[in-house]
This record gives structure tokens, C-alpha cells and sequence, in this order.
């Protein structure tokens, strides 16, 4: 959104630069009336003009010539008041008295901006939010990737929005009329993956009571994006690959081939061209799905993203809690800008939703982020004092058990950031808890240090401990096919 602002003495650098930063606005400065006509030649029109009116130009003079400018959009004044009624004739300006100290010019501008309908304009793309030149060469590649029929594959982080260009993808398509089902691979079980890829037929193993139609049927015609298929078992790999070479697929049980039209996404939050070296994923499945690749930035290189997506959780949290929609004070504002964002947009987005419902007097300020230590940070401070004296008794098998144990105290028992903390898959974690469930495993003695996994350990299994136990291996059921 490009934003004109006319200020020889810059007294509104602070309040617009800050707006701007929410606003996803691009401003120029210029220093007097003739510079804002050569800068409208060169940059377009602009959606809203800002004037800090200082001597020696009048409001006369200023009122005289904005109307040989013809702009198209609203003009925001900032005057002595003795100036106002000279302004308030002119169709299209809005006149702000600069009596206000910088607290309140900058709330009144804000109010001013938002009764103008400038402030809702925060969504870039297709429900994208943001503005960064890293967030630019994704939405390019979108645009490119869309209209074809090409597979694509979305690598990032977890939390960072890979869902959600698979779906700008489908929006963008051809195929946009048409059903676009999302398979997590990472919420079903091994031994079922392929009935749930494919679909079975009635009889054709224990428990196959009925007919299923697997998730490439249902997408048939549409598009299929499979989440995480880093996870896929190698003998699913050899299937998929065949699957999508062929264009047809084999059911559980059946013999005959059915034929498929579908557009395959996938996405991995790990690194594929590094687990194509390591021998965990297919080379010639890879070169099959990545016609087209998009890597996603996380959301600590892309920092200049933050205060749009704070202020567009902010709006949206609002109107979810019924609550008047807060102001996000200054400090707030650089403490997200500052923060690594371990968890990405998806962290950031619950970090605003528990501000809105806490905050009070309709600001956020520092006080109501929560904001403790990251995991990498933990992680750096486990380096920082020292390395901890390892009892000389234990087998690397107590040592890996007990090093999960403590990773996962950290994240209270959060097993997707423990597993990426440890740099392992999920499905790994869930396998390692798996056993030592089976094995009857209690956490054992913490690495030394009064840490609050210590305290566990001496205590017996931790809550967080007990509940990732719980979870580690998935209910069999049938989860639910995701059709939009």
C-alpha cells in the first residue's frame, strides 16, 4: 500500500513508521508540495497522503494546491487548530490538531486511519499475510506454480503456513472447483497408511469388515496434498512412486488397477534432499513429487512479517472473544520483532490470542506476552554452564532414554518440539516411547543441577512425561479426510 507523506521537520517519522510497519504500508518522504508531485508521477498514486503542516507553508496555500494535484485518495492534515477551518472544506481531508502530545497524535491517527477503511488492508495473497522480500518469492512461486498441473512440494518448519499455500495453490488452479483432501501421514498408523492411501476391499485383512475408499479416490479429479510424507515407510514410498508414475493404484486386497486424476502437494518439515542422502526417502520419488519446490522462510527470517501478522491475529482474536480490539503499545511491538519464533506463525498466533483475552485497558504491552525461554534457548543454556557430569555407569541406551526424558521436561511433553529439539522425526519419538513404555522404563536420575527435570526425576514420572507415554502410539480409527 503506497502511503505519500509530506514532513520537512520529519516530527512524524516515529508515529507513521510504526504505522506503517502494521500496515504493510510503502511511505515516501518528501520535503514540500513539488516533491509530492514528482513523487506521484513516479510511484502512482497513493492510497492516502499524510501533510505535517509547518511554515512557511499555510493552509491556504496548501488547500490551493492539493486541489491542481487531483489525488485519489484522502488527505490526513496534521495543523494548529487556528488552521482547521481553512482545511475543512476541501472534499477528502481529514484534519488532525497538533496540540496532541505523541501518545495521542499517534492514536488519533490510528483512528483516523481506521475510520478511513485503510487499516483492514493487512492480507497481501491468498490469506497470506506479510510483505518481506522472503515472503515475495514464495507468493511468486505460487503464481507460477498454480495455474500448471506440475507437483509440488512445500518444505519449511513446522508452524510456518505450508498448509496454507498448499490450499493458495488449489484456490489458484484449475482444479479449484474440485476437492482438495489433506492426508497428515504423521496422524496414522504405519500398518494402515496404505488402506488409507489407497483404500481396501471388504475381507481383505483382519478388521476390513466393509469397503473404504482410500484418500486418492477422494481426491480424484481434485487435488491430494499429503503432510509430512518425510514419514512415509520406504515400501510406502515404492507404492506412492508407482502410484503417481502410473497414474492408477491397486487397492488393499483387490487386484484391479483404478485409474487416478489427481494434482499431488506434499510437504516435509524436514530437509528431503538431506534424507534422499541419508537413505531414508526414494531419490526417484523425490525427483517425482518436486517438479516444483517451495521453500518456506521461518518466521524469524522474515521479522519484518511480524507486526502484520501480530496486528491480523490481534483483529481476529477480537472478534472471536467479542472484545474491542486492543492497540499493540510500542515495547510489545519490539519484543515480537526480537523474538526467535521457534515455533513460527503458529506460535505467534497463539502468543496473540492469550494477549487479547489477558490484556487489559485495550492495549498489549510486554506484560501479557507469553514469551518465556524457547526451546533453543533452554538449549543454549544447557550449553552455556557447562557440560554436565554424565554417571560413567550408564549404556548409551540409559543415556539416549534419559536424554529424551529431560528434552521432553523442557518442552512440557510437547513431542513435536521435543523431536525437533533432538533432531529426530516425530514418528521416531513416538516409536522410542513406544518401546520404553513396552519396556516398563521410569525417567531416570536428570544429568545433575536442581533443574525442574531434576525434580521430576526424584519425584517419579513427570505429568508432562506420563502424557507424552500416553500419546505415543495413535489410536486406530479412522481419522476423518479433510474435504474443502
Amino acid at each position: 500500500m503506497h502511503v505519500l507523506v509530506l514532513d520537512d521537520t520529519l516530527g512524524l517519522s516515529a508515529p507513521v513508521g510504526r504505522l506503517a510497519s502494521l500496515r504493510g504500508w510503502q511511505t515516501h518522504f518528501v520535503g514540500s508540495l513539488h516533491e509530492l508531485e514528482l513523487a506521484r508521477q513516479v510511484h502512482g498514486q497513493p492510497v492516502l497522503v499524510l501533510i505535517n503542516l509547518e511554515p512557511p507553508l499555510t493552509a491556504w496555500e496548501l488547500g490551493r494546491r492539493l486541489r491542481a494535484l487531483e489525488l485519489a485518495g484522502p488527505v490526513v492534515v496534521v495543523s494548529a487548530a487556528d488552521s482547521e477551518g481553512d482545511l475543512s472544506g476541501l472534499p477528502g481531508v481529514v484534519a488532525i490538531d497538533r496540540s496532541l502530545d505523541a501518545a495521542e497524535l499517534e492514536q488519533e491517527l490510528e483512528r483516523v486511519v481506521s475510520g478511513l477503511g485503510l487499516a483492514g488492508r493487512i492480507i497481501t495473497q491468498h490469506g497470506i499475510v506479510g510483505q518481506s522480500q522472503e515472503l515475495r518469492k514464495v507468493l511468486t512461486r505460487i503464481e507460477k506454480a498454480a495455474p500448471g498441473n506440475a507437483n509440488v512440494c512445500i518444505s519449511g518448519e513446522s508452524g510456518t503456513g505450508k498448509e496454507l499455500i498448499a490450499r493458495a495453490i488449489h484456490t489458484q488452479s484449475a482444479r479449484a472447483d474440485r476437492p482438495l483432501v489433506t492426508l497428515d501421514v504423521t496422524a496414522i498408523p504405519e500398518g494402515l497408511m496404505e488402506s488409507h492411501l489407497f483404500g481396501h476391499v471388504r475381507g481383505s485383512f483382519t478388521g476390513a469388515v466393509e469397503h473404504r475408499t482410500g484418500f486418492f479416490a477422494l481426491a480424484d479429479t481434485g487435488t491430494l496434498f499429503i503432510d509430512e510424507i518425510s514419514e512415509l515407510s520406504l515400501p510406502l514410498q515404492a507404492k506412492l512412486l508407482r502410484a503417481i508414475q502410473m497414474r492408477e493404484f491397486v487397492k488393499v486386497g483387490d487386484s484391479k488397477p483404478t485409474c487416478t486424476d489427481i494434482r499431488l502437494i506434499t510437504a516435509s518439515n524436514r530437509d528431503l534432499r538431506r534424507a534422499v542422502r541419508e537413505g531414508t526417502f526414494r531419490e526417484d520419488l523425490y525427483y517425482r513429487i518436486a517438479v516444483i519446490m517451495i521453500d518456506v522462510p521461518p518466521l524469524r527470517e522474515r521479522q519484518a512479517d511480524i507486526p502484520l501478522l501480530a496486528e491480523y491475529f490481534v483483529r481476529k482474536f477480537s472478534a472471536v472473544h467479542r472484545k474491542p480490539v486492543p492497540r499493540l503499545l510500542p515495547g510489545a511491538l519490539e519484543r515480537l520483532a526480537t523474538y526467535e519464533w521457534p515455533g513460527n506463525v503458529r506460535q505467534l498466533e497463539n502468543c496473540i490470542e492469550q494477549a487479547v483475552v489477558l490484556c487489559e485497558e485495550d492495549v498489549i504491552d510486554v506484560n501479557v506476552l507469553p514469551l518465556g525461554d524457547s526451546v533453543q534457548s533452554l538449549s543454549n543454556d544447557r550449553g552455556a554452564s557447562g557440560a554436565r557430569a554424565l554417571p560413567p555407569s550408564l549404556t548409551l541406551r540409559e543415556l539416549e532414554h534419559q536424554y529424551i526424558v529431560q528434552t521432553l521436561a523442557s518442552v512440557g511433553g510437547n513431542r513435536s518440539r521435543a523431536a525437533r529439539v533432538l533432531g529426530i522425526s516425530l514418528r521416531g519419538l513416538q516409536y522410542k516411547l513406544k518401546a520404553y513404555r513396552q519396556e516398563g522404563r521410569e525417567p531416570l536420575a536428570s544429568f545433575g543441577g536442581a533443574s525442574r527435570a531434576d525434580e521430576a526425576s526424584a519425584l517419579g514420572p513427570s505429568a508432562a512425561f506420563r502424557k507424552a507415554l500416553s500419546g505415543a502410539t495413535v489410536p486406530f480409527g479412522d481419522p476423518v479426510a479433510r474435504l474443502h
